[in-house]
């Protein structure tokens, strides 16, 4: 896992990553938490919008009785551990009320200026964390771009490392996007250096899929982590470390060099390439096997929920392209390129800085 730098509240890693016990909530918080109302939500977005702008609802989060409680589980997290609450605890609050992602357009241009993303405290206050959106972006952009987000950050979270090379088919032109020396490698970006080893493309495509998994399991276990809600941050730190033991594990049974890297930008020939995507099948299904069985599913369906929410699109121009971008809370930036027919395909997924 590619490591972010950042600033995490001081946590105890052994229990941020203990099994959740599914009915287990803090005192004093209500079995029934009231729900948000779409009233309710535009009438928060609008105390924190320019006069005269309009508000649209894009999504609405929904809770339930699981969902509460896993919430209430990340609250009490936060307080045992002194875990600083990201977006003062807004994705805790999903899971228990639930709320609404708005968009705020100026209705002149109807150009989308901000997202709201609103819900209830534990004080039954409605709430609003809001974002400026950079360069202009239709309304009807922001619908599609929020709904094609949540649904490709839920495949990234869901797919199993066997399956991973089923996601090509969303990026732009059905292929992985290509990186080279002066380039970021990215998220399931093929290094030009494959590309002139002479293999099939099967090969380097199978290679850059398997080691986008590797990159991608990190964040995987995060949402497996009753602190994700509290802190998705203090999560992806804790997976981090998880991740780097378990490479230590693998590579010791293996009897490999402890200090081995398995990026690809280092492959020389054919045959490296070939037994990198071996040695890569085996760190795969060692990653799987070891993190599937300590993980809650519906934990991590509750988690994934709120961790799929967009909390910002931007318009940029990227080396004189523009593209348009969605972040969500895992620290993953989506960049998304316009198809020739309309909507949008994924040109390359990157991390916050």
């Amino acid at each position: 896992m590619r490591k972010v730098d950042f600033i995490a509240a001081a946590f105890c890693l052994v229990c941020l990553i203990r099994p959740f016990k599914g009915r287990e909530i803090l005192p004093g918080m209500a079995q029934d938490t009231q729900r948000l109302t779409r009233e309710e939500a535009i009438d928060a977005a609008r105390r924190n919008s320019k006069a005269g702008s309009s508000l649209t609802i894009l999504r609405e989060i929904v809770a339930n009785a699981d969902t509460r409680h896993i919430g209430d589980q990340a609250l009490e997290q936060a307080k045992a551990h002194q875990i600083e609450l990201y977006r003062n605890g807004m994705l805790a609050d999903l899971l228990r009320s639930g709320g609404f992602l708005l968009a705020e357009t100026e209705p002149r241009t109807n150009n989308v200026v901000a997202l709201h993303l609103l819900s209830l405290g534990p004080d039954g206050v409605p709430k609003d964390s809001f974002d400026p959106c950079r360069g202009a972006i239709k309304l009807a952009d922001a619908e599609e771009l929020v709904k094609q987000t949540t649904e490709f950050a839920e495949q990234l979270y869901s797919t199993p490392p066997t399956q991973i090379l089923s996601l090509e088919g969303r990026f732009y032109g059905g292929s992985f996007p290509e990186c080279g020396p002066s380039d970021e490698c990215t998220l399931f970006a093929v290094p030009r250096s494959l590309l002139k080893l002479g293999v099939g493309q099967s090969e380097y495509r199978e290679a850059v899929a398997l080691y986008g998994a590797v990159d991608l399991s990190g964040f995987q276990y995060a949402v497996s982590m009753p602190s994700f809600a509290a802190n998705p941050l203090v999560a992806i730190r804790a997976a981090a470390d998880k991740w780097d033991a378990l490479k230590a594990e693998f590579l010791r049974k293996n009897q490999m060099d402890p200090d081995f890297h398995f990026d690809l930008e280092n492959i020389r020939s054919k045959e490296q390439l070939r037994e990198r995507i071996d040695m890569l099948r085996r760190l795969d299904k060692f990653l799987e096997g070891a993190l599937s069985n300590k993980v809650d599913p519906d934990l991590v369906k509750a988690n994934i929920s709120v961790a799929t929410v967009p909390l910002g699109v931007d318009g940029n121009t990227r080396n004189g392209q523009v593209l348009y971008s969605s972040s969500i809370a895992s620290l993953i930036v989506i960049y998304w390129q316009r198809l020739p027919s309309g909507g949008f395909a994924v040109h390359l997924i990157s991390e916050a800085d």
